[in-house]
């Protein structure tokens, strides 16, 4: 009994030291190493947020720079007829361009016209050293600076007549504001604080909100965090390194100088560490605890062996097999079952489609616990985005017993959504007896955004052509749904059918360099004019061309196509028959259906019949003729469309 005795105290001896040289110090290692990630996590969602604001910027500079409104004024130096009133309410209304302001400067450094004041005229390049120096050199320049009013991202473009000559620049400032609603979409709690120096200098702070001396440009801070602050003094936050714990929150900040160098911006960011994803945490415990089990286990199986020593040696060989067998498997098993419900969004139901099992990871993406959707129908998840006709189809297909595979838009328990690419299959007992369905799927949440992201862009680019030349935005999508239904039709592939959809909007992106005296005129156009108004095409391909990106490319090859014609006598370049781009001869019949059927403010639709009849007409000279067969052959839908997407004239 001595042997047991001195052995139990060696073993309890060993576990201590195990625990205060191992598993405290990788413990401490493992927490910090998360938050040291968690906060390079941070500083790169701000600098993407951050990126993806100057690039919608940038566009928007680059674009306005363009408007032919905007160069006859400069040139002739009148600056009455510039009024972009509309166009910032309407990107405040249907995007994220919220709050931003438009100032055009002259080639002499004077004020040309501002869009949040009347005041113009006046001298600026006393306060202004970027125009000095830009007016020395003409060229684009984006920054990060804080003026008169606000801290904000400045995009600079400058402006050239049609000869090329320069007329002065166009000025946006962003606010920050949606940077900071799409961190707070993130958990992250923001507070973008202006230097003392620079608060100093604001004449009217737009956001009105000061801790001490120091500006606050974030319009929606969060005033706990803001009392926090004030509490523990800037200066505090200032000194951060990598991160801090305060509060229960993870803390890290950004600082940005100015093109000067001179101390611009601290932006911090608060992490409730609550939020923080402690699976590597919880993972290396469960090894640990695995570890510490198993440590139990040889001590027991010592122990066992002691005894057996002394009263039966006879069985020690075989309880130590099976207890070695045992071990293993349950260690097996146990990780595994661990591995797949944490990571594999998973769930399985009866035969009537109620739920009797759900992984964690499918209760962390619904945000339902298990004890909530076991025994509740899959419809429970189901967003009504998503049409009746696919669950029925789905049901369909897995009573059947056929395996399902399908993208779903899902609903959270907190209203909001995301999309998974899902599995579904029939399950079976040991006895081969159907007894259910499964499922396995994976999210694709972030792709769908991206695509959505996407759609917007292009609409509201289309949408701002066509407000030139007084056409409603109704009509960029009625183009983009008819030239969905003809793809389709024609048999192009899923991924084409979808690029056209987005792309086709932007097709006369183009006429935003066109005079508003040829875009708009009543009366036929003069051989001069006309020409000039064909080069919107060769324009449009060559604003959109500047990207690399695929989207950007089919929108630049249909801006340049869509006024081809099958037989050749289109422009710009009489491009014939399948030489045309399969993109631009569907953008093209869809285009020309459109303008002719539809009601504009300076003038009325064509009849039906009427505008069936030049369709036809048109068959292998304008049109593609087998996009003309399929007009005919699909015009009920091509109607419905029309009719759900009416255009609405003030």
């Amino acid at each position: 009994m001595k042997k047991i005795l001195y052995f139990s105290l060696g073993f309890i001896f060993l576990l201590l030291i195990f625990q205060t040289l191992f598993y405290t110090p990788n413990i401490k290692k493992i927490t910090e190493e998360l938050y040291l990630e968690k906060t390079y996590t941070l500083k790169t969602l701000f600098f993407d947020e951050l990126k993806k604001k100057q690039e919608s910027t940038n566009t928007m500079a680059f674009l306005l720079s363009q408007d032919s409104t905007l160069i006859d004024a400069l040139s002739r130096g009148n600056s009455e007829k510039l009024d972009y009133k509309n166009i910032l309410d309407y990107l405040g209304e249907n995007g994220y361009y919220k709050n931003l302001w438009i100032h055009v400067i002259d080639k002499n450094g004077n004020s040309f016209y501002r869009s949040w004041t009347n005041k113009k005229g006046d001298e600026i390049l006393s306060s202004r050293e970027d125009i000095e120096e830009l007016l020395k050199e003409p060229k684009a320049m984006q920054s990060l600076s804080a003026g008169l009013y606000d801290l904000s991202l400045k995009s600079i473009q400058p402006i050239y007549d049609n000869n090329n000559n320069f007329l002065g620049f166009i000025e946006i400032n962003s606010k920050l504001n949606s940077i900071a609603i799409n961190l707070k979409k993130e958990k992250v709690e923001p507070i973008f604080i202006l230097s003392k120096d620079k608060s100093k200098k604001l004449k009217e702070p737009f956001s009105k909100i000061f801790i001490k001396d120091n500006y606050i440009a974030n319009i929606n801070a969060n005033r706990e965090i803001l009392e926090l602050i004030e509490r523990k003094n800037i200066d505090s936050f200032i000194q951060i390194d990598d991160y801090i714990l305060m509060d229960n929150y993870l803390v890290t900040n950004i600082k940005l100088n100015d093109t000067r160098g001179e101390d611009l911006a601290l932006f911090i960011m608060f992490f409730d560490i609550k939020n923080l994803d402690k699976n590597e945490i919880n993972s290396f415990k469960n090894i640990y605890l695995t570890g510490l089990i198993t440590f139990l286990l040889i001590y027991g199986l010592i122990f066992l062996y002691l005894l057996k020593t002394i009263y039966a040696k006879s069985l020690n060989k075989e309880v130590q097999e099976k207890t070695k067998s045992i071990k293993n498997q349950q260690k097996k098993m146990s990780k595994l079952l661990d591995i797949y419900d944490k990571n594999v969004i998973f769930s399985r139901t009866d035969l009537k489609g109620v739920i009797t099992h759900a992984s964690s990871a499918f209760c962390k993406i619904s945000g339902y616990s298990k004890k909530e959707l076991v025994g509740k129908p899959h419809s429970i998840v189901r967003h009504p985005d998503m049409q009746k006709e696919l669950f029925e189809h789905i049901w369909s297909e897995i009573k059947e017993k056929k395996r399902v595979t399908v993208e779903i838009k899902n609903l959270r328990k907190d209203g909001s959504y995301y999309w998974v690419v899902a599995d579904f299959e029939p399950e079976y007992d040991e006895n081969n007896k159907h007894i259910g369905y499964f499922a396995i799927r994976e999210d694709i949440t972030a792709n769908k955004d991206i695509e959505e992201l996407q759609r917007e862009i292009i609409f509201t680019m289309g949408s701002i052509a066509e407000s030139r030349s007084k056409e409603t935005g109704e009509h960029v999508k009625r183009v983009a749904k008819y030239s969905k239904l003809f793809a389709k039709a024609y048999g192009l592939s899923k991924e084409d059918v979808s690029m056209l959809e987005l792309a086709s909007p932007m097709h006369d992106i183009g006429k935003i360099a066109i005079p508003d005296e040829i875009l708009n005129k009543p009366a036929k156009l003069t051989f001069e004019e006309f020409e000039i108004m064909k080069t919107h095409a060769q324009k449009g391909f060559e604003m959109l061309n500047v990207s690399s990106r695929p989207l950007f490319q089919v929108a630049a090859e249909i801006a340049l196509t869509h006024h081809e014609k099958y037989d050749g006598t289109g422009y710009p370049n009489g491009l014939k028959g399948e030489d045309i781009p399969i993109f631009g001869r569907i953008t093209a019949i869809a285009d020309v259906f459109d303008a002719i059927s539809s009601d504009r403010c300076y003038k009325k639709a064509w009849e039906q019949d009427k505008v069936l009849e030049y369709i036809k007409s048109e068959k292998g000279k304008h049109f593609d003729p087998k996009l003309v067969d399929i007009l005919f052959e699909n015009l009920d839908e091509i109607l419905k469309i029309k009719d759900s997407l009416k255009d609405i004239y003030n």
